[in-house]
């Protein structure tokens, strides 16, 4: 091939031309190009081997080498110096139309792209109308391939597909026999065994009228036959079946819609032209695909019909019921009965199956299609025990029975691509079916008038009939006849000679001529009278409606009605008033759980079931494997649900989920507190450990720093976090420690120290004020020097003193209970009393003071044991007594937190 024809094949072909930086480096290479389409000769080139022998063969590759010299002069002759780059962008742009115009983006009038407009058409010629028999679906395709459509035929019989499925067009406009294809995307058979017609609804909706000049035709490919440039369709085809397209730089997806509903806003618009769109969504509420599925929210739709794109949230219809067969039985299974639209049935069950195989999805036992004629019916078995509901929405996250169509509704108008709104769209068609239906009425406006003008020369002949006879047949032959009819002339004196003048037209003359002879009975007489009366008042109505607009969009509305109550159906799609935002929260289980963090800044989380509840005194379990130098600092207890409140020793706080931390076994470490939260968080420490089920208004966050300062903070404050977290309070070191506890007025904060001291007090305006964010607070507890704040919470005032108890643990294992109402109520800022007497010799120290919210509590040592015991095994004793032993410790052993959960 020479260099010439390679560019020049590159040039016509060369897509990716819309990106400016390759048509400047296609103008850079002009240079080259004139090289290689200068009018210079080719020089003959030598091409002998070396190991030919001199001779004949020499001879030959002379002469070869001389005569293609002499072709390419020839060839270089014919061509024509240009532009590279100008030749590539006018070849690309004649691409982009006549892929925009001819290909991929649907006219806004009919609904339809050029290829399915033909295929119709082409059935209509052929008379596959829906009375009739069926015919094989390769006699259409070959129809349209030869006459309109000269393109592959898989293109031309994929799209005549496509018309007869049913899960893809909302009211198919071909009736299919045969294989067609499946939701699970199953290929249809070959167009030689399959067979199809036109289904009434296209037959009536989009050819009705065809026949009447309502559209204009264009000459097909070859200029050998005509062809509608756009069908007479009487509903919105465009938003009943939708559309999608690619096309160069530009792309259509319009969702399917009810026709009932289009019918209506339809009607709706024609009686209050300035109706706004959300008085149309009243009528129009939203998509209906024809596999059914629920629409999520109503926020999607509103989008799209006001700006024409949006996202629109698709989900499974779906229920959970329990199997009943075999060692099954008691089973609870999701049976998915409705597929989103567009969704592969067999990959998403593929597509499920792996991620139970990959371990992304647990929980799941089985999974099987059980899917036939009758509908959609996919089996998701869950384990015994598990929630459905949980499954099933970690099934809306991570498979397709959650999906979105992103609609934009791009259609072709005046031959031009435009992004069309909701009202936008339905005035234009509504301005197409008035143009169609004042053709119509031309056109029938002229049919009858000519209809009335032979009647009338009818009427005129039978007043005297036998002389007409006589004069026809006296007339030497048809042509006299005819003139003498018209009266012509040159037929005068044969008028004359009958006593006869006739006027009429040739029209008029040529029909009484070719009159039969049984029109000339009594009865037949009558009935032209009676039609000439029928055409004079059909002449005057058909005048009325041209001349009166209402009457016009009387019959646009009367044909609504007829179609929508003809062809509506119920609708499919369900549309729900919940979002279709799936939050975290509802794909992870809210079980019960145990938190907790070391000194080197490790966390994980346990089932709380884990723990077994144990007597008083026993050793516990395994709550977690440390290394050397590290020791257990928290202990929570939350529900999966919950949300931490984390804070350090420079006094910022920061926010996780407790889902968010895993969920590890007892004899694991943890993970690194780095991966889930920020670097400098972990880097300065942790200082802090609060869980929260909800935030309220009326609550109020406590911070008390382990020198003593304290204060009050809205919790709405705390309720929002990003990643670098929030200030909450300053302290005056980077050492120092921070409670955080959550409160209302006028409950009580209960301050112990580790010398055994509690101080009690109201939470009101005057003890605590509220303050802001980045305040130090005020002083809380007064403190001997050689004694610091250990432990601290809140005593609600809704609880009666008298019923409500304190448990304090000390470092070797001791603990008691205490009355309430031993712990006398003061103000701030005092020392506080004695709790708790120590024992010298083992140099004994308060670990911790919590009010017993519920029955049960959960230790901790500093090697990482945990016991889980009832709180009614611990004894009530006075102020001053020592306690019991309730956990027993080894050597070297140390209690180092504990947590008394509050379930609900």
């Amino acid at each position: 091939m020479h260099r010439e024809q390679h560019l020049g094949w590159m040039s016509c072909r060369c897509i990716p031309l819309s990106c400016t930086k390759t048509i400047s480096f296609l103008s850079s290479c002009r240079s080259s190009v004139r090289h290689y389409t200068s009018k210079k000769p080719i020089q003959p080139r030598w091409r002998i081997s070396k190991h030919l022998q001199k001779g004949a063969k020499q001879q030959r590759i002379v002469e070869a080498s001389a005569t293609t010299s002499t072709k390419y002069k020839q060839d270089d002759e014919r061509v024509i110096p240009t532009e590279l780059g100008e030749e590539v962008s006018k070849s690309y742009l004649e691409y982009a139309l006549s892929v925009i115009l001819g290909r991929a983006i649907p006219d806004a009038r009919d609904g339809l792209k050029p290829v399915h407009r033909r295929i119709l058409y082409g059935m209509y010629r052929l008379g596959l109308v829906s009375e009739g028999p069926f015919r094989k679906c390769a006699r259409v395709v070959g129809e349209v391939l030869g006459k309109y459509h000269p393109h592959g035929d898989s293109a031309v019989y994929d799209a005549l597909v496509r018309m007869a499925q049913n899960f893809v067009m909302r009211i198919c406009l071909v009736d299919g026999h045969g294989n067609f294809g499946s939701v699970d995307h199953d290929p249809p058979a070959a167009m030689r065994y399959t067979e199809c017609r036109l289904s009434s609804f296209a037959q009536m909706a989009l050819l009705g009228d065809l026949d009447k000049n309502t559209v204009s035709s264009i000459p097909n490919f070859d200029n050998s036959d005509w062809e509608p440039q756009v069908l007479p369709a009487k509903v919105p085809n465009l938003l009943l079946n939708g559309s999608s397209g690619i096309a160069v730089g530009m792309a259509t997806s319009i969702p399917p819609h009810h026709l009932g509903e289009l019918c209506n806003g339809l009607l709706a618009l024609i009686d209050n032209p300035h109706i706004s769109i959300e008085q149309l969504t009243e009528y129009i509420q939203g998509p209906d695909f024809p596999t059914g599925g629920i629409i999520m929210g109503t926020h999607g739709i509103e989008t799209f019909y006001k700006t024409g794109h949006g996202s629109i949230v698709m989900r499974a219809k779906t229920h959970v019921e329990t199997q009943k067969d075999g060692i099954r039985s008691h089973r609870q299974a999701i049976i998915v009965d409705e597929l989103p639209y567009g969704v592969n049935k067999a990959a998403m069950v593929s597509h499920i199956a792996e991620m139970v195989q990959s371990k992304r999805l647990e929980n799941i036992s089985d999974i099987r299609d059980e899917s036939d004629r009758d509908g959609t019916r996919v089996v998701i078995e869950v384990k015994k025990g598990a929630d459905p509901e949980l499954v099933l929405y970690q099934l809306y996250k991570l498979s397709a029975l959650q999906t979105s169509f992103a609609g934009n509704m791009l259609a072709l108008v005046d031959n031009r691509p435009r992004r069309m709104t909701l009202k936008e769209y339905l005035q234009t068609f509504l301005q197409f079916r008035v143009q169609i239906v004042r053709k119509r009425c031309e056109y029938e406006l002229t049919k009858a008038k000519e209809r009335k003008h032979l009647l009338d020369g009818f009427l005129l002949v039978l007043s005297c009939l036998d002389q007409v006879i006589a004069l026809i047949r006296s007339a030497p032959d048809s042509t006299i006849a005819k003139s003498v009819l018209m009266g012509r002339k040159d037929t005068l004196e044969y008028n004359k000679k009958h006593k006869l003048s006739f006027e009429l037209s040739e029209k008029q003359a040529e029909a009484i001529l070719s009159m039969q002879l049984r029109r000339l009975t009594q009865l037949e007489w009558q009935r032209v009278e009676m039609e000439a009366k029928q055409l004079t008042s059909e002449i005057e109505d058909l005048q009325d409606i041209l001349q009166k607009e209402q009457r016009v969009y009387d019959i646009i509305a009367d044909e609504l009605k007829t179609c929508a109550s003809r062809f509506s159906h119920p609708r499919k799609t369900i549309i729900s008033t919940e979002q279709g935002d799936i939050l975290e929260t509802k794909t992870v289980p809210n079980e019960k759980s145990l938190i907790i963090l070391t000194s080197k800044n490790f966390i994980k989380r346990m089932s709380f079931a884990d723990f077994e509840s144990q007597r008083r005194g026993t050793k516990g379990k395994t709550g977690i494997t440390l290394r050397e130098d590290e020791t257990v600092k928290f202990l929570n207890a939350c529900y999966g649900h919950d949300t931490l409140l984390i804070s350090c020793k420079q006094g910022r706080m920061y926010s996780i989920p407790a889902y968010r931390i895993p969920l590890e076994s007892r004899i694991s470490r943890g993970s690194a507190l780095a991966m889930l939260l920020d670097e400098d968080c972990v880097e300065n420490g942790i200082s802090g450990l609060l869980s929260i089920s909800s935030f309220s208004k009326d609550d109020f966050v406590i911070l008390i720093s382990k020198q003593g300062a304290i204060k009050r903070c809205s919790f709405s404050v705390f309720e929002h976090f990003n990643r670098k977290g929030k200030m909450a309070i300053r302290l005056n070191s980077s050492t120092d420690s921070l409670w955080l506890k959550r409160c209302k007025l006028n409950d009580w904060i209960v301050l112990s120290t580790r010398q055994g001291r509690v101080l009690k007090f109201q939470v009101n305006e005057k003890n605590l004020m509220e303050t802001g964010r980045t305040s130090r607070g005020v002083r809380a507890i007064r403190l001997r020097p050689d004694d610091c704040l250990i432990d601290v919470d809140v005593i609600s005032s809704e609880s009666s003193q008298e019923q409500c108890h304190f448990l304090a643990v000390t470092k070797t294992g001791k603990g008691k209970r205490i009355k309430a109402s031993e712990i006398p109520v003061r103000k701030r800022y005092q020392m506080g009393v004695v709790a708790i007497k120590f024992d010298v010799r083992r140099r004994d120290e308060l670990v911790c003071f919590r009010v017993c919210r519920n029955e049960e509590v959960v230790l901790c040592t500093n090697t990482g044991r945990i016991v889980r015991q009832s709180i009614k095994d611990i004894p009530i004793q006075s102020r001053f007594a020592k306690g019991v032993f309730i956990q027993r410790l080894d050597r070297k052993e140390e209690m180092a937190a504990l947590t008394i959960p509050e379930w609900d």
